[in-house]
């Protein structure tokens, strides 16, 4: 009688069969996916992508541009990534890093309520935005390529997403399009390292670095991303003296970092700055500065509610677990407010604003701009005066309070009447006047005196106003934060009806940052003129529907006095003459990025 096998089980040999079978075939279609796919040598090796779009577009994903940032090399700059000589199959995002993702929640919500969408639309798009968890991993340091198949020499768009420096990645649907290289340019996107494991700083981590520096992580990351660009892009059809950087939000506030910080001097040659934000929250890598503690101070506070005060706190974190490292940082409001790039003097010099006033930006052709309406998303956990005072308290705050903060925000009194009464209403939580105040605050001011600075000292200059608003009666966001980066990337959100004339802006405005990416100037053949932004003739580009125009800039004395503020705070972020920071390397490479 032969052996009886039971049902569904197989024997020894049997699973031997099937395993060697699965190899064969796994290594047979990744050999078939070398042969077929666009093939790419980099200073690191080969890497093999895929055609998309009917052939036209060879797209790369999950490229490593630095070595894992895991074990020993948490919280260190960020090294090489390794040389290998068989191809690495590139053909769908690396995983993304970890998120604190709170307020990100907080305002995806205020947008499903605002657009104006059916009840159950609302429901639908809610749990759509919640639906699809991507992989997060500490190992996220890559980037993504999408290049016209078969140029060569065309120029670079490097996007930088926004987040608040604690979310989101360079693989986000919104990013996710072939609208700007099938124009003619290469389209790079990047993952840099967020929140906590992005900007901790801490004295322990300064004691391992030969600048005596700390934090500031993900900055460096973004500059590792860009010096592998400019090593590596030639061969995927871009051109390395050409490169423009671009990003929005957090995104936006990274460009100017870029602009302010000598490490990444000659790594680009044009920026576009989305609705930059609050730009550094006036960080202090050694010093505070209004309610916030010094970047090192919040730092040490955060690792010894968890590992206790003896020294070796950094050698215990980095035992730990990054999962369980942002459980205690998602339950933490004191490090949700302090995890940010921080001046330090050499990464950082100076804050992006005082940089710009004391004209140490990158001399680079810039387009800049904001939206109408992006304090609309942010009225319920924006405090009245300001982000850099946290959320707003349980049961609010009264007038006296609020004129107190203000009071403590400009430097005196009479500053603070003078704003109170630039945004009428605001001492009493007016939603409307907390709303343009955060707009003006957050977002309007950096645009405003960035772009004067910059046309000030002769660079060219182009600034525009997007006021362009969902296309449903009883929708209540109006042109929201982050609105425009659908336009020019030709997305959309999922349930959202497109407005009938959409589709005229979207051919604007991507038309406008690919001619400003080749040409370093925004005018498009067929398009109306864009006039340079100059300090005494004040012109920006008015994005709307059905049709966008040339016009000056009104007054805003909000703005005008948030400017005056600037100088108040440069005072507050001035480097002592006692801190230990020697001279960077301003010809460091991707290979001698150190601290």
């Amino acid at each position: 009688m032969g052996h009886k096998q039971t049902p569904g089980r197989f024997t020894k040999a049997q699973s031997r069969f099937f395993d060697r079978l699965a190899q064969t075939i796994s290594a047979r279609s990744a050999d078939r996916k070398i042969r077929s796919g666009p093939r790419v040598e980099t200073a690191q090796g080969p890497v093999v992508g895929k055609t998309i779009d009917k052939g036209r577009i060879n797209y790369f994903a999950g490229i490593p541009y630095a070595a894992p940032p895991v074990g020993e090399l948490r919280w260190r700059p960020p090294k090489p990534p390794a040389k290998r000589s068989a191809p690495a199959i590139c053909t769908k995002p690396g995983p993304i890093a970890h998120q604190r993702a709170q307020g990100i929640d907080e305002f995806f919500g205020a947008l499903v309520r605002g657009l104006g969408l059916p009840k159950t639309k609302q429901k639908a798009l809610a749990g759509m935005l919640k639906a699809v968890p991507k992989k997060m991993d500490e190992d996220c340091l890559t980037l993504g390529i999408r290049a016209p198949a078969g140029a060569t020499g065309l120029p670079v768009m490097v996007w930088i997403h926004g987040g608040d420096h604690t979310d989101g990645s360079g693989s986000e649907l919104l990013y996710v399009s072939n609208a700007l290289p099938t124009r003619g340019c290469v389209v790079v996107t990047i993952n840099y390292r967020l929140g906590l494991l992005g900007f901790l700083a801490h004295p322990e981590l300064a004691t391992e670095s030969e600048q005596n520096l700390s934090g500031n992580y993900g900055l460096m990351d973004q500059i590792a991303a860009l010096s592998w660009v400019r090593d590596n892009i030639v061969n995927f059809g871009g051109d390395p003296n050409q490169i423009t950087i671009f990003g929005q939000s957090a995104g936006g506030e990274a460009v100017l970092n870029l602009m302010t910080s000598p490490r990444a001097r000659g790594l680009f040659h044009a920026a576009i700055a989305q609705s930059p934000s609050d730009s550094g929250r006036w960080l202090h890598l050694r010093q505070p500065v209004l309610d916030l503690k010094s970047a090192e101070q919040a730092g040490s506070d955060f690792c010894s509610s968890i590992v206790g005060n003896e020294p070796g706190q950094i050698a215990r974190m980095r035992q730990l677990a990054a999962e369980d490292l942002y459980d205690y940082y998602r339950a933490d409001p004191e490090a949700g407010r302090h995890f940010y790039p921080a001046v330090d003097g050499s990464i950082l010099p100076t804050t992006p604003m005082t940089a710009f006033s004391n004209q140490n930006q990158a001399p680079v052709p810039l387009m800049i701009g904001y939206n109408s309406d992006e304090g609309s998303l942010f009225t319920n956990v924006m405090h009245p005066a300001g982000a850099e005072f946290g959320p707003i308290p349980e049961g609010g705050l009264t007038p006296e309070e609020i004129g107190q903060t203000f009071e403590h925000s400009y430097g005196s009194r009479e500053a603070a009447e003078q704003i109170m009464a630039a945004y009428p209403g605001i001492a009493n939580n007016d939603p409307v006047a907390v709303a343009e105040h955060c707009r003006d605050h957050m977002f309007g001011v950096h645009v405003d005196h960035a772009s004067r600075m910059h046309a000030e000292a002769g660079h060219n200059t182009f600034r525009y106003y997007f006021q362009a608003v969902p296309p449903l009666p009883d929708q209540t966001v109006g042109a929201f934060h982050a609105a425009e980066v659908l336009y020019v990337f030709d997305t959309s959100l999922p349930l959202v009806p497109a407005a009938p004339d959409g589709h005229l802006l979207t051919r604007e405005m991507g038309d406008r940052w690919f001619a400003f990416a080749a040409t370093h100037n925004p005018d498009f053949p067929g398009r109306e003129a864009w006039p340079s932004f100059g300090v005494d003739s004040p012109v920006q580009m008015v994005f709307d529907r059905p049709d966008s125009a040339a016009q000056p800039v009104p007054k805003q004395p909000g703005l005008d006095l948030m400017r005056r503020r600037i100088g108040y705070l440069t005072s507050l972020t001035a480097l002592p003459e006692t801190i230990d920071v020697r001279e960077p390397n301003l010809s460091a490479t991707q290979d001698d990025i150190t601290m």
